[in-house]
């Protein structure tokens, strides 16, 4: 199992705990209500982006099928941060999809993590919801230099599982809702095995969701609840990144007999977020991002056998100083219960990989594990495409003083 599947499942294990220990303290309140739960079918006909000729070989837009099962929570209403945000729901899904290609390819199998909510009502029934899923996917048919050299989209056996779905909702009764949206799904090693170009899927879904107990959902709803006042103040934000990366042997040598070098390089960074905070939705603000990379400044040695005359490559390690780059970013952060979405636009002042744009994207989840400690899983990116790497991380937040005493805001 590598790297980036034991975080995911980490951080839904840790998830899943903070929510338990949160249900189990409230539970001894005397006029507790028990969540409502649900169950849900979704079914996908859609189509595969073709970013490499791998994928649109056929000269056909590529076609595939999926489908997958959920279990989830929903909020009973009770509470403040139910109404402020949209009713939010947690679970968990199986997913399959079918390309057509399973020689090359493979089926896919994922586990996943979701989250969603109501972005608003529209008439009586119908509402507008989102969801995010995140998980881990199984059974690919990844690259192989002799058994499958043209499938250069998958580069690893387990891939990350991404997902985001917009979709209206229909009440066909209190126990069943009808779903009608579409979605975005990626799959991706985040370059923690190359090749990685990853698999992009775009497709309208349908969807029919069992509502478990749904009385306990609507009786307690009250939308007379309101958020608490937020005084505005600032966030200190202190994070500490470990993780490993592989290097496009491409990107040195244009003659490589192998362009994918199966080798991982340590990379640790050290991040600092003075975060503004003016409301109990949203922080944003500047960041700074110490990276050393040890692929940065590296050299692709080339050597002849005298005898076999067959060519080969290592690999020699830059200087400390080429290693090392700094770069400065926005950042902002969606905060919802129990857990935060951030996204990050940076610039490198200082470069050291040749094989990185100087222009960066970080995407991430964030979970707080105990008081103001936190733990981050993300991707840093180059062209909203080409993963660096991805990576774990461990933060402190050091929460800051209202400086005005004026009224505050929501």
């Amino acid at each position: 199992m590598n790297k980036f599947c034991s975080i995911i499942i980490l951080i839904v294990f840790v998830f899943c705990f903070r929510l338990s220990a949160k249900e189990i303290n409230d539970s001894i309140a005397p006029v507790k209500k028990k969540s409502p739960l649900f169950l849900t079918l979704n079914l996908t006909e859609g189509g595969i982006l073709p970013t490499e000729d791998f994928i649109s070989k056929s000269g056909k837009f590529p076609l595939y099928t999926s489908g997958s099962i959920k279990f989830g929570v929903s909020p009973t209403g009770e509470k403040w941060q139910d109404i402020a945000y949209g009713m939010p729901y947690y679970g968990i899904g199986l997913y399959y999809a079918n390309f057509y290609r399973s020689k090359d390819i493979g089926q896919p199998l994922s586990v996943y993590f979701l989250q969603g909510g109501m972005i608003g009502h529209i008439r009586h029934k119908w509402s507008l919801h989102y969801e995010w899923n995140l998980g881990v996917s199984f059974n690919w048919k990844h690259y192989d230099p002799i058994y499958n050299p043209e499938n250069i989209i998958i580069g690893s056996g387990i891939n990350a599982h991404v997902a985001g779905l917009l979709y209206f909702s229909y009440q066909l009764n209190k126990y069943f809702d009808l779903h009608l949206g579409a979605s975005i799904t990626h799959f991706s090693n985040g370059a923690s095995k190359l090749p990685n170009s990853g698999i992009n899927l775009i497709a309208p879904f349908v969807e029919l969701k069992y509502n478990i107990n749904p009385d306990k959902a609507d009786e307690y709803k009250n939308y007379s609840l309101k958020p608490p006042y937020v005084a505005p103040h600032m966030d200190y934000d202190i994070s500490v990144t470990i993780t490993t990366r592989q290097a496009h042997l491409e990107d040195y040598l244009d003659d490589a007999s192998n362009k994918y070098l199966d080798r991982n390089f340590h990379v640790f960074a050290l991040s600092f977020a003075p975060l503004f905070v003016r409301n109990y939705k949203y922080k944003w603000g500047p960041s700074m991002e110490f990276v050393y990379d040890e692929s940065s400044g590296l050299e692709i040695i080339q050597e002849v056998d005298p005898i076999s005359n067959v060519r080969s490559e290592y690999v020699r390690l830059g200087k400390v100083g080429k290693r090392l780059s700094l770069g400065f970013s926005l950042k902002g952060e969606i905060v919802l219960p129990h857990i935060s979405l951030f996204a990050q636009f940076g610039y490198d002042v200082l470069k050291g990989n040749i094989s990185d744009k100087r222009f960066y994207q970080i995407a991430g989840i964030k979970i707080y594990l105990i008081d103001n400690v936190y733990g981050t899983f993300g991707i840093r990116a180059n062209k909203f495409s080409r993963a660096q790497y991805l990576y774990w991380s461990v933060g402190y937040t050091i929460k800051g003083k209202c400086r005005k005493k004026y009224s505050t805001i929501y």
